[in-house]
């Protein structure tokens, strides 16, 4: 049985009824579109691909989907056909370089949730033609051990995580079951009470699962208490769509309603055929035209009508929202209603998968074989890929893309993948968009060089070869948390190129405190060592760019680590003087460019502390809630002081690491290969008992000022 467009649309692969294989019709032969691998002129090489060489493989895949990447394990649904059987597999493969890391196969499986390090799915165990049994399972996803198997008589249709709960709705549709996510037994069920009344579906926010069955909708407190429920006699079949903070959306007959999220009433509805997207207080729906609709009271305020009917969610980052129509055209919308750009993609085909990502910049469209990658700003294609098969699925992860089709799985390198292709001996890398990028980030530096006389021994570059331009805009990224991103970028200014780095904030949650914390760091940049605050505007932030990093990513000796960190206490002590408490020091705080040392984040990290997770780098006294004091800084100083040593973190262990006895118990029962460093550093008892007393819990048992620990930790590194 060939599948249909809405089987194996994304959407629809992710929302399908029932289960992946006999029960879905998915994996049957089905013939496909071949054709040659090919790149565009500036793609990058993939990094890996599953299979490795896929012209050898003994058997074919019949579908490679990525649907996650955790802990450094890309995972991977892999459907094989074979004359016999239709087999689905989870693979967990190493995100560097695709190694197989374990492997789960089953003969039916519905589409996984992915939550908090877990996958949660249904199995479909066939026994014969007529009869099957089945159960809900957990996996681990670093390791795919079985967490813990629930048998059940009834498929899921679909399944939510949240509350410390799963949620399944059973295939008949007639009830709700409520699991716990950590053993698998029962909390809580619901049942329909009416003949004609069926679940329709659900979503998990707020700290409530919401579900539609017909005509009403149903909020669940996680331990089955129901909150409110509210049913609209004139509606038929109410379908839920999306949750925020204030409202849930749902569509009916070719229109959006919008119910409080608290009480359940309806507050207002808009005719509309689109997917509902909400940001920053406007709604948008994308169908035969794109809407923007005020959250607050339904009002429409503008109309674009000169788009067709998205193939994928629309987008709204960067400005715009994003979108792919049938016919295979890519437009950006201001969010003020005008056209950006417009990009056509070339169709043959009809119909095909297609996905929509945008991120740093760049919007990543799968649309029939091939991968396009687009500038927000102007819709100009960067890089495309086209492989021999139908594509699936495309993920975007920290440091990879994952581009599924239909036969292989292919993995490019996200940031580093350009200068791979260019050792790869890539001969027109350097004329190419992302080789002018990258040359021009490394003019002038020993890497640059060493490249440059890499290709003159090949004869690919001769040493007079005319310098590529520098590229403006992101460079790349430099780090990211839950709650912000850094870029490190190229702007031009009237004395000339000049790289800065940008931290933007990405929960618009938190934009009060951000602001203001950053305008309270922004009046200590006249300071003396303090990172200054060149630029903000709210929700980001530039600062000057330190070439050489951070002490948490310093290859500098062990000595002028502690230098710049003897430095950092002095800008510190200085702060104390006028009242000022970090709160917030890491590794990543004291930043370094040639023999300059600077101090960041003031304000910021401690501001952002309440909303982010622990940091292995909090004093004890942070840790219970207290507010702290200067000595707590001297803490989170003695830790970095540690770290600088050891390598590793408070966590981690540093300070154990530091202890004289542990290291002569650790080195007497070690081979004599390991533990080299151990063997040969020049940690001293007195530089252990310095940095013991500035971790000392008791704040009081500390030393007294940030001064005072620098004395003892010059004069401890002096003499060790």
């Amino acid at each position: 049985m060939n599948p249909s467009p809405s089987s194996l649309s994304r959407r629809g692969f992710l929302t399908t009824t029932g289960t992946l294989g006999a029960a879905v019709g998915v994996g049957g032969a089905t013939t496909t579109t071949t054709g040659t691998t090919a790149f565009s002129d500036d793609a990058p090489k993939p990094a890996w691909t599953v299979p490795e060489s896929p012209e050898d493989s003994d058997s074919r895949y019949e579908a490679a989907y990525p649907i996650t990447v955790a802990d450094g394990i890309a995972v991977v649904i892999v459907i094989s056909d074979s004359t016999e059987s239709t087999t689905y597999q989870f693979r967990g493969l190493d995100e560097s370089d695709g190694t197989e890391r374990w492997t789960k196969e089953f003969p039916g499986i519905s589409f996984p949730v992915i939550d908090d390090g877990s996958m949660y799915f249904y199995v479909r165990n066939v026994r014969n033609d007529t009869d099957s049994e089945g159960a809900f399972v957990a996996l681990d996803l670093k390791t795919g051990d079985e967490r813990w198997r629930k048998s059940t008589d009834t498929s899921s249709t679909q399944t939510a995580v949240g509350g410390g709960n799963v949620y399944r709705l059973s295939s008949d549709d007639r009830f709700i079951l409520a699991l716990d996510a950590e053993s698998g037994k029962q909390v809580w069920s619901y049942q329909a009470t009416q003949n004609d009344m069926r679940a329709v579906s659900f979503q998990f926010a707020n700290d409530t699962l919401y579900a539609s069955f017909n005509d009403a909708i149903y909020a669940f407190a996680p331990d089955g208490t129901k909150r409110w429920q509210n049913v609209e006699t004139d509606l038929t079949t109410l379908y839920v769509r999306s949750v925020t903070d204030t409202h849930l959306y749902a569509i009916e007959d070719g229109s959006i309603y919008a119910f409080d999220v608290d009480d359940g009433s309806r507050d207002w509805s808009v005719e509309s055929l689109g997917q509902p997207v909400e940001k920053d207080g406007v709604l948008y729906s994308w169908g035969p035209d794109l809407k923007a609709i005020d959250v607050e009271d339904g009002a429409v305020q503008w109309q674009y009508d000169d788009v067709g009917r998205t193939r994928a969610e629309p987008v709204v980052a960067d400005g715009a929202v994003f979108g792919v129509d049938r016919e295979g055209t890519v437009s950006a919308i201001t969010t003020d209603g005008t056209e950006r750009w417009t990009f056509d993609m070339e169709s043959t085909e009809e119909y095909s998968f297609t996905t929509l990502n945008v991120s740093d910049g760049s919007v990543y469209v799968s649309f029939e074989r091939t991968l396009y990658v687009l500038s927000t700003d102007d819709g100009s294609l960067r890089w495309s890929f086209t492989g021999e098969n139908r594509a699936i699925n495309t993920i975007l992860a920290d440091d990879v893309i994952l581009f599924g089709t239909r036969g292989t799985l292919f993995a490019f390198d996200r940031h580093h993948s350009l200068l791979s292709t260019a050792i790869d001996g890539t001969g027109e890398f350097l004329t190419s968009g992302p080789g002018m990028a990258l040359s021009g980030i490394l003019v002038g530096t020993t890497a640059f060089a060493a490249y440059r006389r890499w290709n003159d021994d090949d004869g690919a570059v001769t040493a007079d070869a005319t310098e590529p331009t520098l590229d403006y805009g992101r460079l790349d990224r430099l780090s990211s948390d839950a709650l912000t991103e850094t870029y490190r970028v190229r702007k031009r200014t009237d004395d000339g190129p000049e790289v800065v780095v940008e931290r933007h904030l990405t929960d618009p949650q938190v934009a009060g405190t951000f602001r203001s914390a950053t305008e309270r760091w922004a009046e200590m940049s006249d300071r003396t060592g303090v990172v200054p605050v060149l630029e903000t505007d709210g929700d980001s932030i530039e600062l000057p760019y330190y070439a050489d990093g951070s002490l948490a990513d310093s290859h500098r000796p062990v000595e002028e680590r502690l230098d710049a960190l003897s430095d950092a206490n002095t800008v510190v002590h200085d702060a104390h003087s006028d009242g000022v408490i970090h709160g917030g020091l890491t590794p990543k705080s004291i930043l370094l460019d040639g023999d300059d040392v600077a101090v960041a984040d003031w304000e910021l990290a401690a501001a952002l502390a309440e909303f982010r997770d622990r940091s292995p780098y909090d004093a004890p006294e942070q840790v219970a809630g207290e507010a702290g004091d200067e000595r707590t800084d001297v803490y989170r100083l003695g830790a970095i002081a540690a770290f600088v040593l050891t390598g590793e973190d408070p966590d981690g262990g540093s300070l154990r690491m530091l202890d004289p006895e542990y290291r002569k118990l650790l080195l007497a029962r070690a081979d004599p290969n390991e533990y080299e460093s151990l063997r040969s550093d020049s940690v001293s008892p007195e530089l252990y008992e310095v940095i013991s007393k500035a971790m000392a819990d008791d704040p009081d048992d500390r030393f007294e000022s940030v001064v005072a620990f620098d004395d003892m930790l010059r004069w401890a590194a002096f003499r060790a």
